[in-house]
């Protein structure tokens, strides 16, 4: 089966990215992890199929482009095998082509001795046996950028000798809302400012950004501590940024034995859309900056159906 069949047709256009540059942020909660829906944000962008023939599709005519995986709560195998299971992608393959970067976030060291042996050396940590394939030593944000600026760079050379211009690149951080807890001295401003610069790379078209969305990290307690502010504004903050909004949460009725739960698209065609991220604010299929909803099942075999409340599903 093509990888580019893996996406339920309702959620096509909400998983491809626009031909213009943009940020996006795709939330989870406790119980509705976002793993599939990133994996499909990979099939769309990575799949050849989906970009090539006739059909008059939205990505008809558009460049391929190479993605930059950085994860900080999930490993190289992990993403490999549910990248095959789930959407029929070889990441593996796709990685010695030059296509797919991946940065290994779970590398920063909670051992002061690693991290103290790393403090010194600016170079990016790149595995001299696993070409694409980076670490991360240190919770410093200089070292972060410095690591994914590796990665770009070097997609862009290998795809330079291919394709004139170089293709263009998704960068997807996934959790980087770990570092707020494991470095107290990083703040939305100085890690907004990180996506920032990233974002002015000159192959760098999209970021996505996946991050937690739970109720206690976002409604603050009484007195606030430090680390629920911090979470709090980065994700309000980069969500005000960005161009499309996707979260996934729970049944708010509980558990359901053919859904998993609710994923909510909001579209920000315009400035000044002021968000809304308490569970009250939402709204049963409008559009725009209301938003859509939509149920999904995750199954077995990786696949996903995505259907509208009332529907069957899409089968």
């Amino acid at each position: 089966m093509p990888p580019s069949t893996r996406i339920p047709p309702l959620l096509q256009p909400y998983v491809h990215v626009a031909r213009d540059d943009s940020f996006l942020i795709l939330t989870s909660t406790v119980g509705a992890s976002a793993n599939w829906l990133l994996l499909r944000f990979l099939c769309d962008t990575l799949s050849n199929t989906a970009r090539q023939g006739g059909g008059g599709g939205e990505g008809e005519g558009e460049e391929e482009r190479n993605v930059v995986l950085v994860s900080w709560m999930r490993e190289y195998d992990f993403w490999k095998q549910e990248a095959r299971k789930g959407v029929g992608l070889d990441l593996e393959r796709l990685r010695r082509e030059g296509r797919l970067a991946f940065v290994h976030g779970l590398g920063t060291g909670l051992d002061a001795s690693v991290q103290q042996s790393h403090a010194t050396d600016d170079r990016p940590a790149r595995s001299a046996q696993t070409p694409h394939h980076y670490t991360l030593h240190t919770l410093e944000l200089a070292h972060v950028q410095d690591t994914i600026s590796a990665a770009v760079a070097a997609l862009a050379a290998t795809s330079s000798a291919a394709s004139t211009p170089p293709r263009k690149t998704l960068l997807i951080l996934d959790n980087p809302d770990l570092l707020l807890a494991l470095n107290p001295t990083i703040t939305p401003a100085s890690f907004t400012s990180l996506v920032l610069g990233l974002h002015t790379l000159p192959t760098m078209a999209h970021v996505l950004m996946h991050m937690q969305a739970d109720n206690p990290l976002l409604s603050l307690s009484t007195p606030a501590q430090p680390l629920e502010l911090a979470h709090h504004n980065l994700i309000v903050k980069y969500a005000h940024m960005s161009t499309r909004i996707l979260g996934v949460r729970v049944l708010d009725t509980g558990v359901a034995r053919d859904v998993s739960g609710v994923i909510r698209i909001t579209e920000h065609k315009a400035q000044g859309i002021r968000l809304r991220l308490d569970r009250e604010a939402h709204v049963e299929g409008g559009e725009s900056g209301n938003g859509k909803e939509f149920l999904y099942q995750v199954k077995g075999d990786g696949s996903v159906r995505v259907f509208e409340r009332g529907a069957g599903g899409e089968g």
